[in-house]
């Protein structure tokens, strides 16, 4: 009696950790996917703000020389 009582109880516990384990692990998995989602709206909002376009700079002409009092700049 002893045995099949000792039997049932770590059958029981078995059954409980491994309840425990899939619990946590979808709790974990919805926990990243939430993030996932957030990072991807913030992401989407950045590029409609336009914060993620690279801007791009117009050539002139040549090499831009000017003195600012202390040396010549040359701005290739």
């Amino acid at each position: 009696m002893e045995n099949i009582r000792s039997i049932v109880v770590g059958i029981v516990s078995l059954a409980v950790a491994a309840l425990f384990v899939v619990v946590m692990a979808t709790v974990g998995l919805a926990v990243i996917g939430f993030a996932a989602v957030a990072t991807a709206i913030a992401l989407g909002v950045a590029w409609m703000r336009g914060s993620l376009r690279v801007q791009k700079t117009q050539r002139q002409g040549g090499p831009r020389v000017w003195n600012d009092g202390r040396g010549t700049i040359i701005d290739m």
